[in-house]
């Protein structure tokens, strides 16, 4: 295995050299982002270019979107149908506003807004601002968890061509699947035994992969091709009780699925999928191996590079960048608390070896950074 280089002191603006390269980590706050528990900045997707788009969660618990550039200027993104709610919103709840999940390389946002009445939305933002409102046709009109969801939680649901996938709640508040064409054609879907369709990432010629729950709450992997055939996965040594088994999360342009699979015991665990169905499986060393901790991989590049977070013996999250040849990198943001799910939680990284994503304080507040280098 290849050397681990653990980078555990690294902080704003600070650079190291380690192995000849260079490594920098900085740590940023979006404009308005609240600074109580569970409020700040949320990173989610980075493109090649090195923006970065997210959400805050402001001291009213309302949602805005984000950009950050290159240069590190912000530009605040808001649906203009996204409602305000704060925290006295009454039977509606908390949550109202604009998230941003996902950007690809000409700079186009998908996320999901909830209005003034508690439905949520999904929104493809075009680079000069425009909002276009996504919904899927059966999604429900409810408040949520009704209504549609382009790439909620993954930075991967829209490709360079504009194709957005994601899953929409209809009325009776069953999940399903569906990919969103780049002139605005919606197609829902769901792989055979599905009660809840959890689509992840869509690659430049329209496949997706992601997850599916079957009636006894085991999770199987899936890959849909363009044309809409589905092909079901489980991992090698996947459980198969509810909450365990097997979820796609990433896809190349080669057809390889990265992805996370729950062992009997309930530990995570990596894998790597080949085009030809070929599993390959890892683990970071230092990640706990108790129920709830292991490795979870979040996110992959084109070429197959892999990052997301491990979780120790005392469930606190660090992370993690895996190499095309397999090899560990592993990192700490300096200012993440060390309690039980406090941490670093990389999101999502690029071909140049640029990572974004999250890290949780002492105090449980959410605060943004930038692996570059690694």
């Amino acid at each position: 295995m290849a050397l681990c280089l653990v980078l555990c002191t690294l902080g704003l603006g600070l650079s190291v050299n380690a192995g000849g390269k260079k490594t920098t980590i900085t740590t940023f706050d979006a404009p308005g982002a609240g600074t109580q528990a569970g409020l700040g900045t949320f990173p989610s997707g980075i493109n090649l270019f090195g923006a970065i788009t997210g959400f805050t969660r402001d001291a009213n618990s309302a949602r805005h979107g984000f950009v950050r550039a290159l240069d590190g200027t912000f530009t605040i993104i808001d649906d203009p149908a996204a409602g305000t709610c704060s925290t006295s919103c009454g039977t509606i709840g908390n949550g109202q506003g604009t998230r941003a999940y996902a950007i690809n390389l000409f700079g186009e946002i998908t996320g999901f807004y909830t209005d003034n009445s508690g439905r949520c939305h999904g929104y493809v933002r075009a680079p000069n601002g425009t909002f276009t409102q996504i919904d899927a046709p059966d999604a429900g009109t409810g408040p949520f968890p009704q209504g549609t969801f382009p790439s909620e939680f993954t930075p991967m649901g829209i490709n360079l061509t504009g194709g957005i996938t994601g899953f929409y709640v209809d009325a009776s508040s069953v999940q399903h699947g569906f990919v969103r064409a780049p002139g605005g054609t919606i197609t829902e879907f769901d792989p055979t035994g599905s009660v809840f369709t959890n689509p992840n990432a869509i690659d430049d010629l329209g496949d997706i992969t992601g997850f599916y729950v079957d009636a006894s709450g085991v999770g199987h992997g899936f890959l849909r091709a363009r044309q809409g055939t589905i092909t079901t996965f489980d991992a090698p040594g996947a459980g198969t009780t509810a909450g365990q088994g097997t979820f796609g999360v990433g896809l190349t342009p080669f057809g390889e699925i990265e992805g996370v699979y729950v062992d009997a015991s309930g530990v995570l665990h990596g894998f790597v999928r080949s085009n030809p169905g070929a599993f390959s499986t890892f683990d970071v060393p230092s990640a706990g191996t108790g129920a709830g901790q292991g490795t979870l991989p979040e996110s992959n590049t084109p070429l197959g590079a892999i990052t997301g977070q491990y979780i120790d013996g005392n469930f606190v999250n660090h992370g993690f960048l895996r190499d095309t040849q397999g090899g560990f990198s592993l990192f700490d943001v300096q200012g993440t608390g060390t309690g039980a799910g406090q941490g670093t939680i990389p999101l999502d990284n690029n071909d140049l070896r640029a990572i974004t994503g999250e890290y949780i304080d002492g105090g449980n507040v959410i605060h943004g950074f930038l692996v570059e280098g690694l």
